[in-house]
């Protein structure tokens, strides 16, 4: 016998509960599978005196989860009644949520977009991660990039070699710095925004992302309709800032 303590037991007891609640158990259920966990084995008479529910319901219960493969039955006078190796529980849980996520997943491919809401800015956390999105997003980049920061340096050597790339490919770039930019290989536009602090970049229209400047944590979205809606705020920056 475990010499957990009776406080503890309870607080055990109530979680296992409301859990098995949560996953759509019956309350009635939920008391049975309690109960067969705190023993080896439990007739209905053992069943009845534990939960306090009456013998019909109890062999009603029991029938249910049976069938369902989590309570096991022991033919004799009077029948024993065992609950399931837990493995079996885990198993089936498992099962029905990655068909659940995938069901789900179908039904947002196929759903439709008339009026609906734009999609989540989502955000990334992490420095190596915040510049790795800011990085793709430069590489993607097949017409445009419309980019607010306070000082290139501060993109680091793989995002600076990202924009020379582009503008290689042929990608117009516009930068609005707070302090020009004297960084050779680079062609773009530049204007002046002494109070930019903030980081944001805006690739063709299609992704749009706006971080910190230390890019500790950063909001990202590829929903086209956030990133032409914060692009054209960014025109009006760049139409309001200093030209060099």
């Amino acid at each position: 016998m475990s010499l957990i303590s009776e406080k503890k037991l309870g607080l055990v007891t109530n979680r296992a509960m409301n859990v098995l609640r949560d996953l759509g158990f019956g309350a009635h259920e939920a008391s049975v599978i309690i109960a067969l966990n705190q023993v080896a084995s439990a007739t209905v008479a053992d069943l009845h005196t534990t939960t306090g529910i009456h013998h019909a319901n109890l062999y009603a219960v029991l029938d249910g989860l049976t069938a369902r493969g989590f309570v096991v039955s022991h033919e004799g006078r009077p029948k024993v009644y065992q609950f399931a190796p837990l493995s079996h529980l885990e198993d089936t849980l498992h099962s029905k949520l990655n068909q659940l996520i995938e069901d789900l997943s179908v039904l947002q491919e196929e759903r439709s977009t008339d009026g609906a809401m734009p999609a989540l800015i989502y955000t990334i956390r992490g420095r190596l991660e915040v510049m790795s999105k800011m990085h793709g997003m430069i590489h993607k980049a097949n017409e445009r990039i419309l980019l607010v920061c306070p000082n290139l340096s501060l993109l680091g050597e793989e995002a600076i070699e990202s924009l020379k790339d582009a503008a290689e490919r042929g990608v117009t770039i516009r930068a609005i710095l707070g302090s020009p930019s004297d960084l050779e290989g680079i062609k773009l536009k530049q204007r002046i925004k002494e109070e930019a602090l903030a980081i944001n970049l805006v690739m063709d229209g299609v992704e749009a992302l706006i971080s910190m400047p230390d890019f500790s944590v950063c909001g990202w979205a590829d929903n086209e309709l956030i990133a032409l809606q914060f692009e054209g705020f960014l025109e009006q920056t760049w139409n309001l800032a200093r030209t060099i």
